[in-house]
């Protein structure tokens, strides 16, 4: 019974450690930025929040992702910040327009405040998903080794970063390393609960994102090899068993699945269809069936895209720290040289698939066509990290054997406390955008220009007298500037850039105030140049914004914009 206890107490402490660790990150200036991204998913959510709240089941279905998570946790914010929302017989917003956020304004309601009630609420999933990716990987490696390996994933700088937006990418990260873990266990210890978890996680982690599918690949490969595994069980039983544990696994999958998105209540096979045909055009294609009109099967290209294999690799490379560099190094060295015995068969088996669940997302990315963002790689991130993890326990305990120094008991402890607190320091600088982490090495970070910076800009707007009269005009403003600006704001919109369409944006231009300019972008966004290079040199910027020492933003008094500008402007507009 005192065993009993004392397990479980340890459990409990770890448990506490880890949410005392993770928590507060998550939610320390939790509005500080607002990433391109949101404002769609935002105001998707809204709409998913009325559709619902109004039984319009049916018009749940907004993008391929399919993104049914984000959205219940969008609308749970809903619920608690601005219940009323549903009452009011506005209908359906535009994702691309800002008239959502005017009508929250003029309801008494600002969307940012909305967007803090969400972040907070998604901090507690993903507590909620740690916690359960701990208590699993603690059956297999043990209490000490689970919290350092869980500790450095979610406290890594790449992936904090993001799991303080509302995006996709951490949520399915965790239900994807969940349902990894406990389909791992379920095939070593043979218990119900586990292959259960496993399915469940995987259905949230489907209708999270649909490319969670990978997770398949890593799936497969466990049932395939139990096939051959050295038992007296003949093939035909081992088959069978394959097939009914990844019958049962699916079913749970398939479940959760169809409960939490209501457009499967109603119309299934449409939800089905645009989710994932959507979601293969796109990746072999490079766009969505509306602009493909078709799918087809036999214009797929699955060459190896080098460069896109190789772009993927540089993110993970850049997006990562040393500690997780030579962790992941230390478990290749236990687990392909004669170190090898000393990690158990067990724990090789596990850091082979966490090894090859990320390989896998990175070829699936790195092969397809469309848009390429580091973020979409958050599930290699993640195993990695969890290996590395794995890997620095593992010279711990090796050196424990060689050295007496570490063969004491509160080593291990030390230990896991100087890399914890390293993983933390590496990230410190980049607070609070830690998403552009730039390993020393690198020579960029794996993501810039994702909004950071654009709140700073309109902070500095607010404060100026009459705010509320000022009309900036901003390239891509729309959430990462107008939630946090009193003022209007104007949206410099990239594709009339794209389109040389320079006489909307001289007029627009003209309307306004002041200009928002976002230069941190000319690098990925190279057309940005045609109207950057007009204003630098010319007229100097009213304020510059940096940060980490890269020049973010550049803010000019229209007033101060001189006529030859806009001439210039004029003069390289679409014929």
């Amino acid at each position: 019974m005192i065993e009993f206890f004392s397990h479980y107490r340890a459990k409990t402490i770890y448990v506490l450690l880890l949410l005392a660790l993770t928590l507060p990150s998550r939610l320390t200036r939790i509005d500080a930025a607002v990433n391109i991204d949101e404002p769609w998913w935002v105001i998707s959510s809204s709409n998913f929040y009325y559709a619902v709240a109004h039984r319009d089941f049916a018009d749940t279905y907004f993008e391929y992702h399919p993104g049914v998570t984000n959205m219940w946790v969008i609308s749970t914010a809903m619920l608690a910040y601005f219940p009323e929302y549903r009452g009011f017989g506005q209908g359906f917003f535009d994702q691309r327009k800002p008239f959502f956020e005017e009508f929250l304004r003029e309801n008494g309601r600002e969307t940012i405040e909305l967007v803090r009630y969400a972040r907070i609420i998604q901090a507690g999933v993903l507590a909620v998903f740690a916690v359960a990716a701990f208590l699993l990987l603690s059956l297999i490696v043990g209490e000490n080794l689970a919290f350092l390996s869980i500790a450095l994933a979610t406290i890594s700088p790449f992936f904090l970063g993001h799991s303080r937006l509302l995006n996709m990418e951490t949520m399915g990260a965790m239900f994807v390393l969940v349902s990894l873990l406990g389909f791992f266990l379920h095939r070593r210890q043979n218990r119900l609960i586990h292959l259960l978890i496993s399915g469940a996680a995987f259905g949230l982690a489907q209708l999270n994102k649909s490319t969670s599918v990978a997770l398949l690949g890593a799936i497969g490969l466990m049932l395939l090899l139990s096939l051959f595994e050295k038992n007296k069980k003949p093939f035909k039983t081992k088959l069978l068993s394959a097939i009914t544990t990844f019958g049962m696994w699916f079913g749970a999958a398939a479940l959760v699945y169809f409960i939490l998105w209501p457009g499967m209540w109603v119309d299934p096979a449409r939800m089905l269809r645009e989710v994932y045909g959507n979601a293969f055009s796109y990746a072999f294609q490079g766009a969505r069936l509306d602009v493909t009109e078709e799918l087809d099967p036999a214009s797929f290209s699955l060459v190896a895209r080098w460069d896109g294999i190789l772009l993927y690799l540089r993110y993970w490379l850049s997006g990562t720290t040393f500690i997780t560099w030579l962790g992941v190094i230390l478990a290749l060295v236990f687990l392909f040289t004669k170190e090898k015995e000393r990690l158990p068969a067990l724990i090789r088996s596990l850091v082979g698939y966490l090894s090859l669940l990320g390989v896998l997302f990175i070829l699936m990315f790195g092969v397809a066509q469309g848009r390429n963002h580091a973020h979409y790689i958050m599930n290699a991130f993640v195993c990695l990290d969890v290996v590395a993890g794995i890997g620095w326990g593992s010279a711990v305990a090796w050196a424990a054997s060689r050295w007496t120094g570490f063969s004491n008991p509160f080593a291990p402890v030390a230990a896991s406390v100087v890399l914890i607190l390293a993983q933390i320091g590496f990230g410190l600088p980049y607070a609070p955008y830690y998403f552009t982490y730039r390993n020393p090495l690198a020579k960029e970070a794996a993501t810039l220009g994702y909004g950071e910076g654009l709140a700073e800009a309109a902070e500095y707007l607010s404060q100026k007298p009459d705010a509320q009269e000022i009309t900036a005009y901003v390239y891509n403003g729309m959430g990462t500037f107008s939630w946090y600006f009193p003022g209007e704001t104007i949206v410099l919109k990239r594709a009339n850039i794209l389109n040389d369409d320079f006489v909307t944006i001289t007029d627009e231009l003209r309307e306004s105030d002041y200009l928002v300019l976002y230069p941190i972008t000319r690098a990925k966004h190279p057309e940005t140049g045609k109207m950057l290079s007009e204003f630098e040199g010319v007229v100097e910027p009213e304020k510059t914004i940096y940060i980490n020492g890269l020049e973010y933003i550049q803010i000019y008094r229209v007033a101060d914009i001189p006529e030859s500008v806009y001439q210039a402007l004029l003069a390289k507009r679409a014929p």
